[in-house]
Formats: structure tokens, C-alpha cells, sequence
């Protein structure tokens, strides 16, 4: 029961903080409506009719982003669990997980799908890379081995 639980609540931390961030930083970014974030996200399946979508493709795109962050969750409890290494190494194994989401949704969903892909620029690799380390990828460690080993 614990690795649901962490793998839930990770899922949800890693992807509320990964969500704030993203809202936060690219609407300033590159000029965009907030809106435009989680559409973004809906064009994954929508493809560009996520942008006339309005909020109905808003919420479709928070829902694909939770659902995505959760099953990554899961994912990293499982790793946590089978070895003793990464939950005692939360914080490096929360980086390393972080450039790994990053880079599995670049070069695998993100092509996958019917977004418009395209290679980031330098920074926007760099801050792509930071929101994944450190808002998504270290708080979901530290909740994953909250929830796992809650006396230790």
C-alpha cells in the first residue's frame, strides 16, 4: 500500500509544482496566455484544434498532465522501493529523474504525439531542464520517500 500512496502523492506534488512552474514561467517567456499551457498540453491529442479548444482543452491538458506525472510516480516509487540506494540518495535520485522525465518527454511523447515539435533553444533547454530537476524531479523524491519510509 505504501508504493500507491507514494507514487500517488509524488505524482501529484511533481505535477501541481511542474504545472505552477510552467505557467509561471513560459506565458512571460514567449507571450502566451496562461490558457495556452495546458492547451498545449491537450495538443498532444487534439493536435492544434487544443488552441481554439478554450477551456474544455485547458482541462483536457491538466488532466493528460496529472495523468502523466502519476504513472511517472509510480514509477520512480517502484525504483525507490527495490533499491535502498535511491530512497537514501533522494535528492540526486530525484535529479536524475528529473533529466530523465525531461528527456523520455522530448524525444519519445513529444513525438508521439500530434504536437507541433520542435528542438528547444538553449534556454529554454536550460529552464526545461531546472523545472524538471528541481520542482518536479527532487520534490517527488523526497514525498516518494516520505511516504515509503516514514520513520526513516
Amino acid at each position: 500500500m505504501s508504493i500507491v500512496k507514494a507514487g500517488l502523492a509524488s505524482g501529484v506534488v511533481g505535477g501541481a509544482l511542474d504545472l505552477i512552474a510552467a505557467c509561471a514561467v513560459y506565458p512571460a517567456m514567449y507571450k502566451i496566455p496562461v490558457i495556452r499551457i495546458p492547451q498545449s498540453i491537450a495538443s498532444g491529442v487534439l493536435g492544434a484544434d487544443a488552441y481554439e479548444g478554450g477551456a474544455t482543452a485547458a482541462a483536457l491538458g491538466v488532466v493528460l498532465h496529472f495523468f502523466i506525472a502519476v504513472v511517472a510516480g509510480f514509477a520512480l516509487a517502484f525504483a525507490m522501493k527495490a533499491s535502498a540506494r535511491l530512497h537514501r540518495m533522494a535528492i540526486a535520485t530525484g535529479a536524475v529523474f528529473g533529466v530523465a522525465v525531461y528527456y523520455f518527454m522530448q524525444k519519445i511523447v513529444l513525438p508521439l504525439s500530434q504536437t507541433l515539435v520542435r528542438e528547444p533553444d538553449l534556454t529554454a533547454l536550460a529552464i526545461g531542464l531546472a523545472i524538471h530537476i528541481f520542482i518536479f524531479g527532487v520534490p517527488m523524491a523526497l514525498v516518494a520517500r516520505r511516504f515509503l519510509y516514514p520513520k526513516g
